[in-house]
């Protein structure tokens, strides 16, 4: 089964975002998004599909009970049970609620007597199996993009299971968030034998493809109001900036950069008439407007030991529609990346 992250967008308000982060004089523009993932992937040949790659997974005498496959989901589900993971009834992470009270627990189904033809209200026990139950995550973060270094971050504000949500009829409906926790935005070591599990999480899909217009705004400077703009100078003139290419690995040279920001394509027109070619030279300067869509590359880290997540953002690439000669658009891709503080 191919499993798909699905992204939101948030429309409420953040409050514990718009604080000592957004004072950061050095950030100039801030958004509030919200971020569907699967990252419980049962394959790990369908990772790469669903824009996953497990980075590492760590059997310990602490986990080997209740972990018979590597999943966020239980480690989530063993900590919450136990109380070690505080977890919330509301995305503002305020009231705080027992895990017993709602999950596992019980459910209404109905029953047909084809006799009788009455209907019958059955109270039934609902077994725990978070990798079954937990159908993606809901991810409530912030991001703000920083004017000196000309880079992006993020800071996590809230994250949920999604619970499948059904009628009386014991039918599907949606999803809902089942509890709320807060992750932090701290750098783990891999190499720890507390993390016993960490996944890279990218925006591939286009679904999952983040547009920039549109979205809620906590912080706007002035000469801001799009930040890709200014990256654009950025990629053209400043060369002690680094940026990559397109699959974030090979750094891009200045010579490189010059010709990404301000292209010349020679164009060659045929005459039917006087059987003449005419060959002009058209200048393709990138601009931001081109530029409307971002990818993030996150790292998902848990940490045995604390019974934490952790979720830093590793880059960020600017995506570029691709349109056919015939004008059609063909398919998105990243143009460059942009590497967060530390990577």
């Amino acid at each position: 089964m191919r499993f798909i992250p699905i992204l939101f967008l948030f429309a409420g308000t953040l409050v514990h975002a718009q604080s000592d982060f957004l004072k950061n004089a050095d950030i100039v523009w801030a958004a509030e998004i919200e971020q569907d993932y699967i990252v419980d992937v049962t394959s790990l040949e369908a990772e790469w599909d669903s824009g996953v790659t497990t980075l590492k997974l760590l059997r310990t005498t602490k986990n080997e009970a209740y972990w018979s496959s590597a999943y966020l989901a239980d480690l989530v589900f063993q900590a919450a049970m136990g109380g070690q993971l505080p977890v919330f009834k509301d995305p503002m992470c305020q009231q705080q609620l027992a895990l017993e009270n709602i999950y596992p627990g019980k459910d209404t189904i109905l029953t047909f007597d084809p006799e009788t033809y009455e209907e019958k209200k059955a109270v039934v026990w609902v077994e725990p199996m978070p990798l079954y139950d937990f159908k993606a995550w809901r991810l409530r973060q912030v991001l703000a993009y920083h004017r000196k270094e000309a880079r992006w971050s993020t800071t996590v504000e809230a994250i949920a299971p999604l619970f499948t949500l059904k009628n009386i009829q014991g039918d599907s409906i949606g999803l809902r968030p089942l509890f709320w926790f807060r992750p932090d935005n701290e750098r783990q070591n891999l190499h720890s034998k507390n993390i016993v599990w960490a996944k890279k999480v990218v925006n591939r899909r286009p679904q999952t493809q983040l547009i920039l217009d549109g979205l809620k705004m906590v912080k706007v400077s002035d000469g801001f109001q799009r930040p890709m703009e200014h990256q654009v100078q950025v990629l053209g003139n400043n060369f002690k900036i680094p940026f990559y290419g397109s699959g974030n690995e090979q750094l891009l040279t200045p010579q490189q950069r010059r010709e990404m920001c301000a292209r010349t394509d020679t164009v060659v027109t045929f005459d039917p008439e006087t059987y003449e070619e005419t060959v002009s030279v058209v200048h393709n300067d990138l601009n931001d407007g081109q530029l409307r869509k971002l990818r993030l590359v996150q790292t998902w880290y848990w940490d045995e030991r604390k019974h934490r997540l952790s979720i830093c953002l590793d880059a960020a690439g600017a995506l570029k529609d691709v349109h056919g000669g015939d004008g059609n658009y063909r398919y998105t891709m990243p143009l460059f990346y942009r590497r967060a503080k530390g990577k």
